[in-house]
């Protein structure tokens, strides 16, 4: 998409609108950290996050997918420095249990979901990468974490998250 064919919001003031990604075709995106250039970007539906070459804002590339594990999301994410931290939970829109909206809003996530006696068929915790080679993520770690997984994660360097 040319500068030139970028809509002009109506809604931004003293912002202009310099570029746009389809993020790899995963417009999906959920949350965006920036790292020395480089967006890394949480999917709700893609299961997984990607990162965009963002050093020329007028012209964001696409340059990796990372895939979460099956059944699994990866909405949110922190980076700093050479670290990149990832939400793991359950797909929780793969469950059909959960399509009834006055199911999902009622009771324990977990009675619902790990106590049905169901197979888990997802991961939950948090993963970090190294983000050193910053196209390019490599997981050096995860920690496992009960239930549907982590949601939400807070990371400014440092020894805790």
């Amino acid at each position: 998409m040319t500068t030139a064919e970028l809509p002009r919001p109506d809604y931004a003031r003293n912002m202009r609108l310099l570029g746009y990604s389809d993020q790899g075709g995963r417009p999906d995106g959920v949350q965006v950290m920036v790292q020395s250039g480089y967006a890394y970007i949480g999917h709700m539906f893609s299961n997984g996050f990607s990162v965009v070459d963002v050093r020329d804002p007028r012209n964001p590339k696409p340059v990796n997918y990372i895939p979460a594990p099956p059944g699994t999301w990866s909405l949110h994410l922190q980076a700093h420095e050479d670290l990149l931290l990832v939400i793991n939970g359950k797909n929780l829109y793969l469950d059909p249990l959960l399509m009834d909206e006055k199911v999902y809003y009622s009771g324990s996530m977990a009675e619902k979901t790990v106590s049905a006696g169901t197979s888990r068929g997802y991961s939950a915790g948090v993963r970090i990468f190294d983000i050193s080679d910053r196209p390019n993520p490599r997981e050096i770690s995860f920690l496992p974490i009960e239930g549907v997984g982590a949601h939400r994660i807070w990371y400014v360097g440092g020894r805790w998250a």
